[in-house]
């Protein structure tokens, strides 16, 4: 099993842009997937909000819960003034996202840990780009790859803030840099928690320092890319216009994840550990910062 995955990971590795075609037809297709779910779930938010009320009111009436409630009221308050579809949205289907993202990031920092499949694939993807690089793919894919590095993510990051700042959008402004600097923070704790050594060529394509678990780029990418899907989707009024924006987004983001593989500083797995470790902390700050856009709507209104 484990040398049919590397003979065909190898085969494709020979045809670096068909693989990247693929792997963008492949997330972009799934997203549709999950926004189709998300729409339906949505249509049948109060059906399911009605079956869970009595759920709730079990317990509302436990002790522990009303001592969680006694010691943290604001919060308390917070959820009952949920509706249907706020609850569905940001407690279902983003907290099932943040879980299913984490479970794999776990599984696959376990494989890579065992040294079993996942790291012979690794380095038979690894081999077979390197081999494949071309002089014009290599300088497409670091001119790509700058906005996903510090350099580059400190301009796009400013840009973002300062038009933010303009529109006066002083909450989306502090999720934005929130979500950065988290996002930073939390994959350099990462990468000291893992250590994984980088991919090694006699002639290498790029030099990177630090390690390699999990991709920086690819985990700072997902997360400015989903958030600024996130800003987008909320601006934009038809269907057709937010879909156009979530699959510039996710192409985007495959796209960045892509050339550090095919520059030879990461492997497959620390692309996809970087996307899974993002998709946990972007579910985390979109969450919390819808909660207080509505929040701060509510008061506004009522104010």
């Amino acid at each position: 099993m484990s040398g049919a995955a590397e003979r065909w990971v190898t085969e494709l590795g020979a045809r670096p842009l068909v693989l990247l075609a693929l792997l963008i037809v492949l997330a972009t297709t799934a997203l549709g997937v999950v926004a189709a779910f998300v729409t339906w779930a949505a249509r049948r938010a109060r059906t399911f909000w009605g079956a869970g009320e009595h759920v709730w009111r079990w317990l509302e009436a436990r002790w522990l819960v009303r001592r969680i409630e006694a010691r943290f009221p604001s919060v308390w308050r917070a959820l009952r003034a949920l509706d249907p579809d706020e609850y569905l949205v940001l407690h279902a289907i983003l907290g099932l996202t943040l879980t299913l993202a984490a479970l794999v990031f776990v599984g696959i920092a376990e494989e890579i840990a065992e040294g079993s499949t996942v790291v012979r694939v690794d380095h038979a993807l690894a081999a077979s780009l390197y081999d494949a690089a071309s002089p014009q793919g290599l300088t497409a894919f670091r001119f790509l790859t700058f906005f996903g590095g510090t350099p580059g993510l400190y301009i796009v990051s400013t840009i973002v803030t300062g038009i933010l700042l303009w529109k006066r959008q002083r909450l989306l402004t502090l999720g934005w840099l929130f979500s950065m600097i988290g996002v930073a923070v939390f994959n350099a704790a990462l990468k000291v928690v893992f250590a994984r050594p980088r991919p090694w060529f006699e002639s290498p394509h790029e030099i990177a320092r630090g390690f390699s678990f999990p991709s920086g780029h690819a985990m700072a990418t997902i997360v400015a890319a989903g958030m600024l899907a996130y800003f987008g989707v909320v601006a934009a009024r038809g269907a057709s216009g937010r879909a156009l924006i979530l699959a510039c987004a996710v192409a985007w983001t495959v796209a960045m994840g892509f050339s550090r593989m095919y520059l030879g500083v990461h492997y497959l797995s620390d692309v996809l550990g970087g996307f899974a470790a993002g998709t946990v902390w972007l579910s985390a700050c979109i969450s919390g910062l819808e909660i207080a856009r509505r929040v701060a709507a509510r008061r506004g209104q009522t104010g």
